[in-house]
């Protein structure tokens, strides 16, 4: 009976240090890169790490209190990055520079939530202090939350504006969500990002929600909005254009405009692509 016992006693020991092991395991950190995050509360003095690894997520602070220091990095083959973010609720954010904290966003700076907060990252990273604001009723019951999106350092910022090559039209064509041909009808002037209001004559490539390419025609007459820096002082004109437009921040952003004859051209005389060019 007593060698029963023991071994009943064995058993259960063995199959608790299973489970905790496995549980271990299970809640253990992962290796994969981070792209969200999600908290609640914090100390009232204290600053919080958050690291994100990915192009792209958003971060969600419930009842804030403190201060988060969130440092994004693109991964792997981002050595240097154009990042823009989206802020609302409850709270400040700064950019840290090599010696002092630049404004990117608070509840009263009188631009609207929904504005992109652009900047370039010091390296290989961009860090962003997110202070919790003091509390009001307006705010008491939400949240502070920050998308972000990243992009590689290709262009130098001087040349920001300058029009596409005909080599940076083909691989353009091929990574943007969108690629319409339009006319022009107004250009909306905000305060960071002008809003281009292109009138679709034809879709030539568009991404769907399952990033397969969708060339359907049913935005034909429809007007897209599309955002482009306020500094590149773009004006509508007559004639028809190619619009090349990535997602970024649940908005179209530009990449590249040419005219539909400059396109043409380009695609009678382009000898290689990345993939298959229509006009």
């Amino acid at each position: 009976m007593k060698s029963l016992m023991l071994i009943s006693t064995l058993i259960f020991v063995a199959v608790f240090l299973v489970l905790l092991l496995a549980t271990t395991v299970s809640t253990a950190p992962t290796s994969t890169d981070q792209c969200d995050w999600t908290g609640s509360g914090g100390s009232g003095k204290g600053v919080r790490p958050v690291y994100l690894r990915c192009s792209r997520g958003t971060v969600s602070w419930r009842y804030p209190r403190g201060a988060l220091r969130v440092v994004l990095s693109g991964g792997e083959g981002f050595h240097g990055f154009h990042a823009c973010v989206k802020v609302s609720g409850p709270a400040r954010v700064y950019l840290e520079g090599k010696t002092s904290l630049r404004p990117v966003y608070s509840p009263n700076d009188g631009k609207h939530e929904s504005y992109h907060r652009c900047f370039r990252s010091n390296g290989q990273l961009a860090a962003l202090y997110v202070e919790a604001d003091e509390p009001s009723p307006e705010y008491k019951w939400k949240i502070v939350q920050l998308q972000y999106d990243l992009e590689k350092e290709e262009k130098k910022e001087e040349s920001e504006c300058m029009p596409c090559s005909k080599e940076e039209l083909a691989k353009t064509y091929c990574q943007s969500d969108l690629v319409a041909r339009g006319t022009l009808s107004a250009v909306e002037k905000k305060t960071d990002l002008d809003d281009l209001v292109l009138r679709v004559t034809k879709i030539l490539s568009d991404i769907n929600e399952d990033n397969e390419v969708d060339t359907n025609n049913s935005h034909v007459g429809k007007e897209v909005r599309i955002k482009v820096p306020s500094k590149c002082d773009a004006r509508h004109g007559q004639g028809e254009f190619v619009i090349m437009a990535r997602k970024r921040l649940g908005d179209l952003t530009l990449a590249c405009a040419p005219r539909l004859e400059t396109w043409a051209e380009a695609v009678r005389e382009m000898k290689t692509a990345p993939c298959v060019l229509r006009t």
